[in-house]
């Protein structure tokens, strides 16, 4: 589908879900009168080798973790954005949205527990115990509108137009969806969510990844290059860019070594009977320990021990944005007032 009807999508779905999530929220707590047992009971940990502070860093571990995978699609949309500076606005909609949506399942859930005698944090089978049909109906049309949105805003989309931009010539958005499509399934998400702890283990596991991958990202483009990047040298092949043989090893030392020092946390999630001892502590804050891990080691190497010169530029070269004024063959050309200019390399003058 094209970015533009997607649009509609998104529309559709900003209108619907989050009054949706709202009124669950308002019937949690009212049902509760103000929180029930989830919210205001006696806290009782479970686990044979934390304690509190290591189960409340796994749980903000788990919630970075979502979010960062989240943050690494943005660039996916945000190029298509008629200015740098459009899309700012969510710094102050996303911790709304955020702690709505974080705060909602926890008094549904909570709520579960009061009617029904046990907790339930699936929400199509709370769904399944209202008495109502219209609102079975609404609510579970809602999250299935909710959960095809997320779907494609980050998992389908974002992975389509990386593995398109891999091959061009022989994948295109629509058969990287195709293909995605078909793995959804033969992984077996529903064993992932099956159960809270599951799905919990599996979010924990995403940000041992995702913390060593931000920090590299964040050190390459704000301490190494100084956000300066030639954008058409991007899309060249064996250009600046290209590094050696078409692999930046800078990138996946730093990586690997954010990494390693995570997996027998990792596989601890997996199988709590395993014998690791104390190296699960630094799992529980894996996101933050990977980032700050993989950001000194790749600004050591890009600094003192294989500096990637060529791939350094005095001034960056950016597209034009809206307001910007461009020499194209001699003659200027004024982007707020004309459109549909073919996109070749220019140099842009200063306004």
């Amino acid at each position: 589908m094209p970015i533009k009807k997607l649009r509609i999508l998104f529309l559709v779905k900003g209108i619907i879900v989050p009054p949706t999530f709202l009124a669950l929220f308002l019937w949690g707590v009212i049902v509760t009168k103000g929180g029930g047992p989830y919210v205001t009971g006696k806290k009782e940990l479970t686990s044979s080798y934390m304690n509190t502070t290591y189960s409340a860093l796994t749980g903000l571990n788990v919630i970075i973790g979502l979010f960062s995978s989240m943050a690494v699609n943005i660039p996916d949309f945000a190029r298509f954005s008629k200015n740098r500076f459009a899309g700012y606005h969510q710094f102050f909609a996303l911790p709304i949205i955020g702690t709505l949506g974080a705060l909602t399942p926890i008094f549904v859930t909570s709520a579960s527990k009061y009617l029904w005698g046990e907790f339930i944090w699936y929400m199509p089978a709370v769904i399944e115990n209202f008495d109502s049909r219209a609102a079975k109906f609404f609510t579970g049309f809602s999250f299935m509108l909710a959960t095809i949105g997320n779907q494609i805003a980050a998992g389908t989309y974002p992975f389509s137009n990386d593995i398109s931009g891999l091959y061009p010539k022989y994948i295109n958005i629509f058969r990287a969806t195709l293909f995605i499509s078909v793995f959804c399934i033969i992984c077996t998400p529903w064993n992932i969510i099956k159960n809270a702890a599951g799905l919990l283990a599996f979010l924990s596991g995403y940000s041992c990844f995702m913390g060593p991958m931000a920090g590299t990202m964040v050190c390459d483009y704000y301490l190494i290059k100084k956000q300066k990047l030639n954008i058409h040298e991007l899309y060249k092949d064996h250009g600046i860019y290209w590094y050696d043989y078409g692999i930046n090893w800078r990138a996946f030392a730093s990586f690997t070594i954010g990494f390693a020092p995570l997996l027998p946390g990792f596989a601890k999630s997996i199988d709590n009977m395993l014998d690791i001892g104390g190296a699960w502590k630094i799992y529980t804050f894996a996101w933050l320990f990977g980032f700050f891990i993989s950001i000194t080691v790749h600004y050591l190497i890009c600094t003192y021990i294989s500096p990637p010169t060529s791939a350094m530029v005095d001034v960056a070269v950016y597209p034009e944005q809206a307001g910007d004024v461009s020499s194209l063959d001699g003659e200027e050309v004024d982007y707020n007032e004309k459109t549909g200019v073919e996109a070749r390399e220019k140099e842009i003058s200063p306004v």
